[in-house]
């Protein structure tokens, strides 16, 4: 099994590097970040490798880290994501923001990844919340959930929301806790109305 390799890059693409080790070109499917990493053809690369083995295929996935493919492992490890689906998150999520999208029970953030729509997006929160240790394991500072509307008070209806309650003495910690969960049940397209109807159902939400 191949877990390591270091040579020559010899071409580049987006999600696949070729590399020649002692004059065998090895291809290896990568996550975006890593493609971009990888320097120009001609330079010296290395890559932590996942051989993945089935019936009809033997492919290479590689990783700038040792860490990233510890990763790429959990994901295989979840029911009904394979190595392709593991690539896409890791192209378009840096662990960090898995870990914390994973804390702040935020889908939102594992849709925006192509090929993952609401229920597989849930499905991964679920999965990956047993996880989230190993997942943070060599993350250079702890990452704490946030207020799960730090990312989406950017929208302006969530945010004139928050105000609205607060203008009916609800507190502000309370009011932002209970637009955040107005958001997870009507999703960010809502308009600051509806956001307020269903927010003061959730006003007396623990925080």
């Amino acid at each position: 099994m191949i877990e390591y390799l270091r040579g020559v890059l010899l071409e580049r693409q987006d999600d696949h590097l070729v590399i020649e080790v002692d004059g065998v070109g090895y291809g290896v499917s990568v996550p975006t970040p890593t493609a971009n990493q990888a320097g120009e053809p001609g330079a010296e690369t290395a890559l932590w490798v996942r051989t993945y083995v089935r019936e009809d295929a033997l492919r290479l996935y590689g990783f700038a880290t040792r860490h990233e493919r510890d990763v790429f492992d959990i994901f295989l490890g979840l029911s009904g994501v394979g190595p392709g689906l593991g690539l896409a998150i890791l192209s378009d999520l840096s662990i960090s923001e898995i870990v914390q999208a994973t804390l702040a029970d935020d889908s939102e953030r594992f849709r925006e990844v192509k090929g993952i729509g609401p229920k597989m997006a849930q499905k991964l929160i679920i999965e990956l919340r047993g996880r989230v240790k190993r997942l943070a394991a060599s993350l250079p500072e702890p990452v704490r959930p946030t207020d799960p509307l730090d990312t989406s008070l950017r929208n302006e209806a969530a945010r004139d929301a928050v105000a609205a309650l607060e203008a009916l003495d609800v507190r502000p910690a309370q009011a932002r806790r209970a637009i955040a969960l107005a958001l997870h049940t009507l999703g960010n397209g809502a308009d600051a109305e509806a956001l307020v109807r269903e927010g003061l159902k959730h006003r007396h939400a623990s925080s």
